[in-house]
């Protein structure tokens, strides 16, 4: 009976060691790179929407369309992940993401197309690069690695034709 009850004490403390891996529980660092990526994909899907909106070019209207499908597409596949580890994703941007939603919003007209490209395209695009490279080298969760290495050259791809839209842009 001793023997019986340690047997199955120490299978139970091997199989909790292992527990949070097999349930696909993520570490601190993966769930710090889901909730940062979470946001960032959140933010461009509503400032792309802003910019659907106002755009003045075509060109820069069709990108933020692509913008919107795209990260609405790559969201829905981190939310799917999230979910299969446990993980709630924010409900809700902080509170300085949805502030540069409401400054694109308060844009003019004349400058929304060029601000959109710069600030969207370029500048954030530029951290989501940075933001997706590094976990590229710290992520553990393999499945997390997979979503990170299927994402980074479309996230790319994105600022590209950003750089793009804005050599070829009027002054």
């Amino acid at each position: 009976m001793i023997r019986l009850r340690h047997t199955t004490l120490a299978l139970a403390v091997l199989l909790g060691s292992g527990l949070a891996h097999a349930a696909g529980a993520f570490d601190q660092t993966d769930k710090r790179f889901v909730t940062d990526a979470a946001n960032a994909g959140v933010y461009e899907v509503q400032a792309a929407q802003v910019a659907v909106r106002k755009a003045q070019d075509p060109k820069v209207r069709a990108y933020a369309e692509m913008l919107v499908k795209d990260h609405t597409r790559v969201n829905d596949e981190l939310t799917q992940l999230a979910a299969t580890r446990s993980m709630e994703l924010p409900r809700e941007l902080p509170h300085e993401l949805r502030g540069r939603v409401q400054g694109l919003e308060r844009e003019k007209p004349e400058s929304f197309d060029r601000d959109f490209l710069q600030k969207v395209g370029l500048d954030d695009h530029k951290k989501d690069i940075e933001l997706f490279e590094k976990a590229q080298d710290k992520a553990t969760d393999p499945d997390l690695k997979a979503f990170v290495r299927k994402t980074l050259p479309g996230l790319k791809e994105h600022r590209a034709q950003a750089e793009k839209l804005i050599s070829s842009a009027p002054r």
